[in-house]
């Protein structure tokens, strides 16, 4: 009996609030939980107010709070986690990420992998970080997590698969390691500082260049990289491993529309596809349906990191008091930014640019589906918001907005949290 799949997007530029709908969808049966872009660069915070465990605060608080990078977010409920072909993880992450979970939660993981899945590796991280430091007030607002430094590196033919950490040990891992920093990471980093478009000032990150050319920074990767693969399990019949299942839901890393074909907002777009691309090509391949697509929406809008956003203004403006506690000012996005969503007249009357792209890059998902899904709006964080949705003319009450005949005749759903 197949699995009931749901897929769960942002609507706009990430932080939306995907993980704590993940959660919920998995805590109402046995799930799986697929990753299937980008990598541990993604930060979805769950919180579980009834939680049991006595070590989840010091206080005794009923409460546990966790952000997810590597594991799915449904994994308080006891939800398993499966990588995808496309999603890139960092082995060297995982172990950290794994423990806090243990510690916080007492729940042991269970980590299933496809063989195909391409690895992030150390070097791909700090040739991230030396691109966009050398960028200065031009970043693209990188999370400096080497994703799409590790896509690059597997197109050019340098590719690590999880399945080739677990075939051998450390040191065979630390001569591939080797082979990809002299042929493909140093002649990179030698293009790129010779580039007058995307310029590496090798001046400005000379402490990473010094890291790129530490082979001990490469072996204690590989001993970190072997030790964390000991916790995944290869998967090889995926129809047959999802049966196991009641739910199977794709876990989407970022926003729609900082999808990696949205032109208009490159360069300040991820480099990997945010929308229906993946989970439809890999429930193509399992011979499954995609029965529910959930598009995730704050009440209001928001953008970690460079380029455009619409309508910004101040938190204050807006009239939120309380700040976000996951998404931080860094280094390397900068700050987190807010903004109203386009105004409800147009909303309503003439769907604006806003809209547009939103209900374009729906239809180019439903394309690449069987058949068209069930499709639905997440709202989060109504709380903050007294229970409007925050327009650039004006505030209007959520049970408006899901009568409005304009919503109810696109989305066959629509769940509200707080």
């Amino acid at each position: 009996m197949s699995p009931r799949v749901y897929v769960v997007i942002g609507k706009n530029f990430g932080d939306e609030g995907k993980g704590r709908v993940v959660d919920d969808l998995a805590c109402k049966a046995k799930s799986l939980v697929i990753r299937h872009n980008g990598g541990a660069q993604s930060g979805h915070t769950v919180i579980r107010r009834a939680f049991q465990n006595s070590e989840a605060s010091s206080d005794g608080a009923q409460e546990a709070r966790f952000i997810f990078h590597e594991l799915g977010a449904g994994s308080f409920t006891g939800a398993d986690t499966l990588w995808a072909e496309t999603f890139y993880p960092d082995l060297y992450k995982l172990n950290e990420e794994y423990a806090a979970f243990y510690a916080l939660s007492g729940i042991k993981s269970s980590i299933f992998s496809m063989p195909e899945t391409p690895i992030t590796t150390i070097d791909d991280v700090l040739l991230n970080m030396a691109l966009e430091r050398s960028r200065g007030d031009g970043r693209h607002g990188s999370c400096g997590m080497g994703i799409y430094e590790a896509y690059l590196r597997s197109q050019a033919g340098y590719g690590i698969t999880v399945a080739d950490v677990k075939r051998g040990g450390v040191k065979e891992l630390y001569e591939l390691l080797k082979r990809n920093r002299k042929e493909y990471v140093l002649p990179r980093v030698r293009q790129l500082a010779a580039d007058s478009e995307d310029y590496l000032d090798l001046d400005k990150c000379t402490e990473i260049m010094d890291l790129l050319e530490d082979d001990n920074v490469l072996w204690n990767a590989a001993v970190e990289i072997c030790d964390a693969a000991g916790k995944i399990v290869l998967i090889d019949n995926v129809r047959g491993f999802l049966e196991k299942y009641d739910r199977v839901i794709f876990e989407t890393g970022q926003g729609l529309l900082l999808d990696s074909e949205n032109k208009e907002y490159a360069p300040h777009v991820t480099g990997s596809r945010t929308g229906l691309t993946n989970p439809a090509a890999f429930a193509g391949k399992a011979g499954i349906n995609i029965d529910e697509v959930v598009y995730v929406t704050r009440s209001y809008v928001t953008r970690h990191g460079a380029g455009l956003l619409k309508h910004e203004c101040s938190r204050e403006e807006l009239g939120i008091e309380n700040p976000d506690s996951t998404n931080v000012t860094n280094e390397w996005q900068g700050d987190f930014r807010y903004a109203p969503h386009s105004s409800i007249e147009e909303f309503l009357e003439a769907p604006c640019r806003d809209l547009e792209e939103f209900l374009e890059a729906l239809h180019c998902d439903h394309k690449e589906c069987r058949h068209r899904p069930k499709v639905s709006l997440a709202i989060t964080h109504l709380s903050d918001t007294s229970d409007d949705l925050l327009f650039a003319k004006g505030a209007m009450p959520v049970e408006s907005f899901c009568k409005a005949p304009e919503t109810e005749s696109f989305f066959d759903a629509i769940y509200l949290y707080d």
